[in-house]
């Protein structure tokens, strides 16, 4: 009988602790900074991070879940030769501030609308990728009219999307906060790995911007998208656009999150048109740079 009290108060213990790291992990947030050659400008009540570069007409690249802007890096210098390229961290990530609540990705496009504003932008061609694509379509049901072209690299159309284990319990409610408190660089890179092929080496400064997030921005990032993607599939929220937009959805053969078949589902919109890279997983404008780069600039040719 003893034993079995000694157990109860354990797991009493345990239970109540659980518990009270889940409340002090979940009431963090962290203030705006500004980082990667961006600056801070404030929109919707919340301060965020963004970075122009180059001249002429305007693309607008919008980064992933748990990245930030510079996994655009690789392409940026190439495309600000002849475009004016506005990149920006969103709620929560990077350097743009991560309150204790607002991860709605219709939230996260208002924001993303509101800066285009500050900038004085008007028709734009936008980039999003997994995540951010789903910031570009939301996007573009707030705006139709502001969208020239819309290009989507390895961004779920449906809400199908698989994660690790490690992943799937780091957002579990009170697991995932308690391993919040073990997280080091070697189990960050672990987890930023499915984003890519096997093999490719996971560039430290996207360690960096995984530090950055909070556990709430996190897993309420993560959470608000599936939301989005279940109440209507994100091709088919494309599709019933007026007008749609000029499509191309850019995807890896070996992405692990999101199945690469499930590109096929973006041809349901009327004149999209979908291309796949060889080799590469979830983030080809990461892995593959120039083959990224040349369908970008082909899809981006005016028609004769």
């Amino acid at each position: 009988m003893r034993i079995l009290v000694i157990i109860f108060v354990v797991l009493v213990a345990c239970a109540f602790v659980l518990v009270v790291n889940a409340r002090w992990v979940d009431s963090q947030t962290r203030p705006a900074k500004a980082r990667d050659g961006g600056q801070i400008l404030e929109a919707i009540n919340i301060r965020a991070n963004v970075r122009v570069e180059g001249r002429g007409q305007p693309i607008v690249l919008i980064h992933g879940f748990g990245a930030a802007m510079n996994w655009w890096d690789e392409i940026t210098p190439e495309l600000a030769n002849g475009h004016r390229v506005i990149r920006m961290d969103l709620i929560g990530h990077g350097g743009t501030e991560a309150p204790a609540a607002g991860y709605s990705i219709e939230k996260q496009a208002e924001l993303v609308s509101a800066i285009l504003n500050k900038l004085g932008l008007d028709r734009i061609t936008i980039v999003g990728h997994s995540m951010g694509g789903e910031v570009a379509t939301a996007l573009a049901e707030i705006r139709p009219d502001r969208i020239e072209r819309m290009i989507l690299i390895d961004s779920p159309p449906t809400a199908g999307t698989t994660f690790t284990l490690a992943t799937e319990a780091y957002l579990q409610p009170f697991l995932g906060e308690f391993l919040s408190n073990f997280r080091s660089d070697r189990i960050i890179c672990r987890g930023l790995a499915q984003g890519f092929a096997p093999g490719f080496s996971i560039p430290e400064k996207f360690i960096a911007d995984f530090k950055r997030l909070t556990y709430t921005a996190f897993r309420s990032a993560h959470e608000e998208s599936i939301a989005y993607r279940k109440s209507k599939a994100p091709y088919e929220r494309i599709a019933a656009l007026q007008p749609v937009p000029p499509l191309l959805a850019v995807f890896g053969t070996q992405d692990a999150i999101v199945p690469p078949a499930h590109a096929k589902l973006f041809e349901r919109v009327r004149g999209a048109s979908v291309a796949m890279i060889e080799g590469v997983g979830h983030s080809p404008m990461v892995e593959s740079p120039v083959k990224v780069l040349a369908l970008i600039k082909a899809f981006l040719q005016p028609e004769s």
